[in-house]
């Protein structure tokens, strides 16, 4: 009879232990997860948006019931990884933090972003993935472009739908679309009960008009906003576009505001070109030919002029209400600069240096403010994120600065005269002069004539030597030239990284692009030489010049110090972002200060 007890107690301890320990091991962790979380998906809105420079826009626009907390993960395929340009998540009212490469639940063979929601809890948010255009290929047959994308979303429960649409810059011919659950033709279809973590890769034959979607890269994006006394805005926006596709680039469309006037569109030659204009959404678009055609991996710069809505007079503040300072662009920027240059004088009052992040910057000079945006990664999605595309700007301006520069220069010609007159009396010779002597006045006052008419080309110096307006030129189209040779370079070395291309055709572009930026560093130095051996003013210039230099390099091999202690986990991660933060300011400062000194080389040029 004991031994049947202990017989029964055996085996109902087997029982419990097999109820809480081997049945959780064996169930699936997924559905585990989903039972356990405060909230439902019950929608998602899964779009692919290719833009017009073949960059891909992944964004699934999440509908859920419950409380949606920190921690929440979607994810990618893993073979994304390497195409990850941007990931950004975002609501009607808040931009939420991402991080990248977490792991999603327990399932391996996803590359999964986490979203912060700092305290909120959204009922529906967005979650943005920008790939590169490496995984939008050109059949070499058919001439029709072959999609590679995420079919659906990768999330840790399942979805009561799923609607997918495929968005392109034009209107396709045809699209087929093939995936792990069918194919269809046409750019829309949807899923019901989706499950969680499905990992499904899709494939679209996408068949459309040439010219549709051109295959670049644009590296830099200046955009430069400039006033003048009277509040009128001119804006000049300078590309840098890389060609990525085996087929040469006749033409390119630069997005531009949709109340920009007078557009005129010239290439790096200066040469203008010939340019149609079209609006849509909330943009317009000068569709420009070009004069030379780009050949694969070859770098061009596209730049615009255009007039925008003058600024509006408040009292003694002009303003320029609600400029969206991200332009609404179908195409991705890795890095753009937007500098406001109100007239000489103004004072910017708004925005306050308390409320500028550390890609933001006001330099003030003694006569002239600027205020400087720099970000990376720039494309539509942030025009229709809130927070942050609209600006506020405005400054103090008194009309009495548009008469000084011209009442100065009178002014100390008048004194410089007064000066020369009293001179010319006191050393007045005798009436009686010998032939000699007249001679040698009269060759004096050719050589004076001669030197007044030079003046006129030239910019003289305090130590009674010139530096002409064609060294002025040179020097700054110069430097503006190393700048763009520099900024391909890395350009390349990205691309090399991330096996966009060749290793052959790497080398031998590299090497012409430092060929060619050793001959233009000569001429550079040499120019320096002579401005610093001309007058102490330029001697100054170019030594702020070479600060300025130094600092931009040392930040540069600085933030490369910090990337590589970063990946081999030698410092945290609170820290690398402070010091990221740092050497970014440094690196901001030093650009602002070089193109502050070309902008002044300039005006002396002119």
């Amino acid at each position: 009879m004991v031994i049947s007890v202990k017989r029964t107690h055996t085996a109902f301890i087997f029982v419990v232990f097999f109820l809480l320990v081997l049945v959780p091991l064996v169930l699936p962790l997924g559905t585990v997860f989903a039972q356990t979380s405060g909230y439902t998906i019950t929608d998602v809105d899964h779009s692919i948006e290719v833009t017009y420079t073949g960059q891909v826009i992944i964004r699934d626009t999440i509908h859920v019931t419950g409380q949606v907390t920190d921690g929440f993960t979607i994810g990618l395929p893993a073979k994304y990884s390497v195409d990850i340009l941007e990931a950004v998540a975002y609501d009607t009212n808040n931009v939420y933090q991402v991080n990248l490469g977490v792991q999603l639940g327990s399932q391996g063979g996803f590359y999964g972003a986490e979203i912060n929601f700092n305290g909120h809890s959204p009922s529906v948010f967005t979650v943005v993935f920008i790939l590169s255009n490496s995984v939008l290929s050109v059949d070499p047959n058919s001439g029709d472009y072959i999609l590679d994308y995420p079919a659906y979303p990768g999330l840790t429960q399942n979805v009561a739908t799923c609607n997918v649409t495929l968005t392109l810059p034009g209107t396709p011919t045809d699209i087929l679309i093939t995936k792990d659950d069918g194919a269809i033709e046409g750019d829309n279809y949807m899923a019901q009960n989706l499950p969680a973590y499905t990992y499904s890769v899709g494939s679209a034959d996408i068949t459309i008009a040439n010219g549709t979607i051109v295959l670049a890269d644009i590296s830099q994006l200046d955009r430069q906003i400039n006033i003048d006394p009277t509040g009128k805005v001119n804006a000049v926006d300078s590309y840098q576009i890389i060609n990525n596709s085996t087929d040469v680039m006749t033409g390119f469309a630069l997005e531009l505001p949709s109340n920009a006037q007078n557009v005129i569109v010239k290439d790096q030659s200066g040469v203008t070109l010939s340019t149609s204009i079209s609006t849509t959404r909330d943009i317009l678009i000068a569709n420009a030919t070009l004069e030379t055609q780009i050949t694969n991996g070859e770098l061009t710069t596209l730049t615009a002029a255009y007039n925008l809505p003058s600024a509006t007079v408040q009292g003694s503040q002009y303003t320029l209400q609600n400029f969206s300072v991200f332009p609404d662009v179908y195409y991705y920027i890795d890095h753009a600069t937007f500098s406001f240059n109100p007239p000489t004088g103004a004072t910017i009052v708004t925005p306050q240096l308390s409320s500028l992040g550390s890609s933001s910057s006001v330099t003030r000079s003694s006569f002239q403010d600027t205020l400087t945006i720099n970000k990376d990664g720039v494309s539509y999605i942030d025009y229709e994120m809130p927070q942050g595309s609209i600006i506020q700007f405005a400054y103090d301006y008194n009309p009495v600065w548009v008469s000084f520069l011209p009442t100065f220069w009178v002014s100390a010609l008048a004194v410089i005269g007064c000066i020369g007159a009293v001179i010319y009396k006191q050393r007045k010779p005798n009436e009686k002069q010998s032939i000699t002597t007249t001679t040698t006045r009269s060759s004096t006052a050719k050589a004076a004539e001669t030197a007044s008419t030079q003046g006129k080309q030239t910019t003289q110096t305090g130590t009674g030597q010139y530096v002409s307006q064609e060294e002025l030129k040179e020097f700054t189209d110069d430097y503006e030239e190393k700048k763009e040779l520099t900024a391909e370079i890395k350009s390349l070395d990205s691309k090399a990284q991330k096996g966009k291309i060749q290793r052959r055709q790497y080398k031998v572009q590299r090497k012409a692009i430092e060929t060619r930026l050793q001959t233009i560093e000569k001429n550079t130095n040499r120019l320096k030489n002579t401005f610093k051996a001309s007058s102490p003013a330029y001697a100054d210039l170019m030594k702020q010049l070479d600060t300025a230099e130094a600092d931009l390099n040392d930040a540069d091999e600085n933030l490369k110090k910090i990337e590589y202690q970063q990946s081999r986990g030698e410092i945290s991660l609170e820290t690398y972002k402070k010091s990221i933060g740092d050497m970014q300011k440094r690196r901001d400062k030093a650009e602002s200060t070089m193109n502050g000194i070309l902008l002044r080389l300039r005006e002396k040029a002119r």
